[in-house]
C-alpha cells in the first residue's frame, strides 16, 4: 500500500559530524543535563554560535529518522462502501459487519461507521492484516474532527516492539502532515510536522518521563533554509529557551514556581 522507494528527503547536517558527537557523548541525556544544571535560579546567556552544537545535533539525528519514516504521500484505500471490493459479512440482524479484501500477502477488513461522515466517507476503520502471521500491520481511520484539514490517521504497528508504534496524519490530499513515534507504553513520543508545500521539516516535539516520572518536553522550530532556529524545553518547573541568529547562541533558563 505505501512505497518507500522513491522517498530519500533528509535534514541537511553531515552524518560525520553526528558520529563524533555521539562518540563524545555516550549519554543521550548528556545535553539535557547540562542545560539544567546551569540555572539554579533565572539564568541568561549569549554566546559565540558553536560549530557542533549538542543542542542541534540531537534534535536533528531525530528529525532525520523521522522524517525518514513516512513518504511524501501515501494512497490509502478507499473509505467509501461502493468503491470497495470484497466478500460482506452481516450481524444477525442484517446489518453490515465488515468488508475483506484479499490479495497475495495480506487482508484488509472495512469497519463501516454507523453514520456518514465529513465528505461521505463510510468506513470507520480499516485493518492491514498479514494473511501468513494474522498481525495488524496497520490501521486506517478519517479524522472525526469536523473541519480539520487533516483527514486521515494511519497507525503503523512494530510487532516486534509490542509498546512502539507510529502515527501518520494525512492531509486531503493524502500528503504526510506529522509523523509520530509512541514507545515506552506512551510515556516517549516524538514528533515531526512538514511543510504542506515543499514538504520540509518545520517543527519538532518530543516528551518524555524521566527517572524520577518527571515529564518533560522538547518544542524546536526549523527556519525556511531547513536549520534550527529555536528550541524550548520544560521540564521540573524549569523552561529552557534556545535562539540562534548566525552567529550567536542565545540561552534563558526561566524557574517557574511550583
Amino acid at each position: 500500500m505505501t512505497d518507500y522507494s522513491n522517498f530519500n528527503a533528509s535534514l541537511r547536517i553531515d552524518r560525520t559530524t553526528i558520529a563524533e558527537y555521539l562518540e563524545q557523548t555516550s549519554n543521550p541525556m548528556y545535553a539535557r543535563a547540562e542545560i539544567s544544571s546551569l540555572a539554579l535560579s533565572d539564568y541568561n546567556q549569549t554566546i559565540p554560535r558553536p560549530k557542533y552544537d549538542k543542542d542541534i545535533l540531537e534534535i536533528i539525528e531525530m528529525s532525520r529518522v523521522l522524517n525518514n519514516l513516512a513518504p511524501i504521500k501515501i494512497s490509502i484505500p478507499s473509505l467509501k462502501l461502493d468503491e470497495i471490493n470484497g466478500d460482506r459479512f452481516y450481524n444477525d440482524d442484517g446489518t453490515l459487519s465488515f468488508i475483506r479484501e484479499e490479495e497475495s500477502d495480506i487482508v484488509r477488513d472495512y469497519y463501516p461507521s454507523e453514520s456518514p461522515l465529513e465528505g461521505g466517507i463510510e468506513i470507520d476503520t480499516v485493518y492491514e492484516i498479514d494473511k501468513n502471521t494474522g498481525k495488524v500491520l496497520l490501521k486506517v481511520e478519517p479524522n472525526k474532527r469536523q473541519g480539520s484539514r487533516l483527514k486521515t490517521n494511519i497507525t503503523f504497528l512494530n510487532n516486534k516492539i509490542n509498546d512502539k508504534y507510529i502515527l501518520v496524519q494525512l492531509n486531503e490530499d493524502n500528503y504526510v502532515n506529522n509523523i509520530t513515534e509512541f514507545s515506552g507504553n506512551g510515556k516517549y513520543f516524538k514528533t515531526l510536522f512538514r511543510d504542506q508545500y515543499d514538504y520540509r521539516p518545520v517543527r519538532y516535539m518530543e516528551g518524555r518521563d524521566d527517572a524520577n516520572g518527571n515529564f518533560e518536553m522538547i518544542d524546536c522550530i526549523f527556519d525556511k533554509t531547513g536549520n534550527i532556529a529555536r528550541i524550548k524545553r520544560y521540564a521540573n518547573n524549569r523552561e529552557v529557551n534556545i535562539s540562534y541568529t548566525d552567529d550567536t547562541k542565545n540561552i534563558t533558563v526561566k524557574n517557574r514556581n511550583q
